[in-house]
């Protein structure tokens, strides 16, 4: 299942892992802890984000992209 649909929109795991790295960045370890989700999953939706450019990685730390911004306060907006 993809993070980010056709239309833009965030399935929930994509939600609250892009959520999250709006505030800091982190390792992919961190990710899963704070956010409860299993380490597999936590992977494949940060390689979806990485190719998508909603998220970069730097130094085995992700962090939130402009572009992962925009989509994150679009999402929030269609509550």
């Amino acid at each position: 299942m993809a993070c980010v649909n056709e239309k833009g929109q965030l399935n929930p795991a994509g939600k609250k892992l892009l959520g999250s790295l709006a505030v800091e960045s982190f390792t992919t370890q961190d990710i899963s802890k704070n956010s409860g989700l299993p380490i597999f999953k936590v992977h494949s939706n940060l390689r979806e984000m990485l190719n998508a450019e909603l998220i970069i990685e730097e130094n085995n730390q992700y962090k939130i992209s402009e572009k992962g911004k925009q989509i994150l306060e679009k999402n929030n907006l269609d509550k």
